[in-house]
């Protein structure tokens, strides 16, 4: 019988022992981070002709990691008790709202307007959560509650002529509250400031959330997931960490609705509270894996620069490029309904299959020639 090698790479038993240290998704996180950040770097660089400048954008690259720090603090709420929620654009609103609010009418600078606004938010999940939760509402019927919720504001921020009506607001220029464009006045002349800015709250909201998930408060939110009744009867306070849950994803996702408000010189209630936005602040953890910290962000990076391709390959057949994009969305939710972060596994299974089916055959084939 002869050595034949297996298919196994040469540097995966390598691999799984460095893999089982404690340091390791410290590591990956780094890693993971450095090569978003040196994307912006990589836009203009040209392979064959074609770059990635031809297909993405900086504000493309800013909005792909906006949705990623607001599904990672959606996943507080959802990934970790399993709440569905789907009226975040609420707090998204809050955010954005709040903050040119305080900065239009009172001169507030916009990183108290967004500590105010992101406290208020807070305010807001709370009560939600404890009308809510305190009803013992589940299932469809929280969904339903929190897109209500939703809707709520949409409404008043349509209606009230104090935030602008539909009209919306416009940003003030850094020169009306500030000594000019900077970091104190939150505006800068390019995009590239607000992209590492955006990336540092990224990574603030990551830590948070992977923090919370590797404490007793993370054990006690996924024995909720799991099964609620049994972790009551456990003596674990249900009530007290789903409120948790649901003012630190508030806080969260306000956060990023003032970067917004921010980074786009006008904002309208169609364009905060509309329909989609609570999908596409949902869609990266879902398709990239609920509950897990790697998920929302690989999900974002899937879906935002994804969606950008289809549009461009297929916007000038009216509508063709949503077809495109929703059916290739129905093939990663039934192909992995765990989630993209699950696929390395799913083919290392696939691979080991085929490396023993291999081999069992070429061990067969020996035999027989002996």
């Amino acid at each position: 019988m002869s050595n034949r090698n297996s298919l196994e790479i040469p540097f995966q038993s390598w691999y799984r022992r460095f893999a089982g240290q404690w340091y390791m998704p410290m590591v990956k996180a780094i890693v993971g981070f450095s090569l978003i950040a040196v994307l912006p770097l990589l836009l203009d660089l040209s392979i064959l002709g074609v770059s990635l400048a031809d297909f993405f954008s900086i504000e493309i690259l800013i909005v792909t990691l906006m949705f990623a720090t607001m599904s990672q603090a959606w996943n507080i709420m959802t990934g970790f008790t399993g709440y569905f929620s789907f009226g975040h654009a609420t707090f998204f609103g809050i955010g954005v709202y709040i903050n040119l609010k305080l900065l239009i009418d009172y001169g507030i600078n916009p990183w108290i307007g967004m500590l105010v606004a992101a406290t208020f938010a807070a305010l807001i999940g709370i009560s939600i959560g404890y009308i809510t939760f305190r009803f013992d509402l589940q299932g469809h019927y929280f969904a339903l509650t929190t897109l209500a919720f939703a809707l709520l504001f949409w409404a008043l921020a349509r209606n009230m002529t104090e935030f602008g009506g539909s009209q919306g607001l416009f940003r003030p220029f850094a020169q009306e509250y500030a000594s000019g464009s900077g970091l104190l006045a939150f505006q800068w002349n390019g995009q590239l400031p607000y992209f590492y800015l955006i990336l540092v709250f990224l990574v603030i909201v990551t830590v948070v959330a992977w923090a919370i998930k590797n404490s007793a408060i993370g054990v006690y939110l996924f024995a909720i997931k799991e099964d609620e009744k049994a972790a009551q009867s456990l003596g674990i306070p249900v009530f007290r960490y789903k409120i948790f849950a649901i003012g630190t994803s508030a806080f969260l996702t306000a956060i990023v609705g003032t970067f917004w408000s921010m980074f786009y010189i006008t904002v309208t209630p169609q364009s905060i509270f509309q329909m989609d936005r609570n999908l596409e602040i949902l869609l990266p953890a879902v398709i990239g894996g609920l509950g897990t910290i790697a998920g929302p962000i690989v999900g974002a990076i899937v879906v935002f620069p994804f969606s950008e391709i289809i549009r461009q390959t297929f916007g000038n057949i009216a509508g063709f490029d949503r077809i495109i994009y929703g059916l290739a969305i129905i093939f990663i939710v039934l192909y992995s309904p765990r989630g993209i972060v699950y696929w390395p596994k799913r083919f290392q299974t696939v691979w080991t299959w085929l490396s023993r089916t291999l081999n069992t055959g070429s061990a067969l084939e020996e035999s027989d020639d002996q």
